[in-house]
């Protein structure tokens, strides 16, 4: 919850509340997951589980039960209990991984093939300027700037004017 700023004081917002909700573990469809089926969050909360307090209470009993990254980690035979406990069938998880594991082979084919892409358009890029200086007989374009250098800008200027009257 937020307190209202008063007049005269530093723009901001500060809260005094923390209200924690419980939400049911559901099915989820993270193609990030590493193994197991992937578990998300429900919209719908459970009121009777919600609980307020003053943030600074809910500070002081977190205080020492921080959690590494490592202990967030969830292993994939403890979601495979949660989701069954929660009613969901074998079947069920076992279909949402295979379609994951779909995902995931096309993301990997998709970065392949535009790797792959980005590289053949490079080369036929360069391969299109090589030729259009060659059979055009067009300077490369660090030849024109190094004969501005040398010659002056009005030297230049009058060349590129002379070239496109006669083109």
């Amino acid at each position: 919850m937020m307190t209202a700023p008063r007049p005269g004081s530093p723009k901001g917002v500060r809260f005094n509340c923390v209200e924690v909700r419980e939400y049911p573990r559901i099915l989820g469809d993270n193609p990030s997951v590493s193994a197991g089926p992937p578990i998300t969050l429900d919209w719908k909360h459970d009121q009777r589980g919600s609980l307020s307090l003053p943030l600074d209470d809910w500070e002081k009993a977190r205080e020492n039960d921080r959690r590494t990254k490592q202990e967030i980690r969830v292993p994939d035979f403890v979601r495979e209990e949660w989701l069954i406990d929660a009613g969901f069938s074998g079947s069920d998880w076992q279909r949402t991984v295979k379609d994951i594991e779909e995902a995931k082979k096309a993301r990997m084919s998709s970065i392949t093939k535009s790797d792959f892409r980005d590289k053949t358009d490079v080369i036929a890029e360069n391969v299109k300027r090589k030729l259009g200086r060659v059979l055009m007989r067009r300077p490369r374009s660090d030849t024109l700037y190094q004969q501005w250098k040398e010659k002056g800008d009005n030297t230049l200027k009058r060349e590129a004017s002379r070239r496109r009257g006669t083109m």
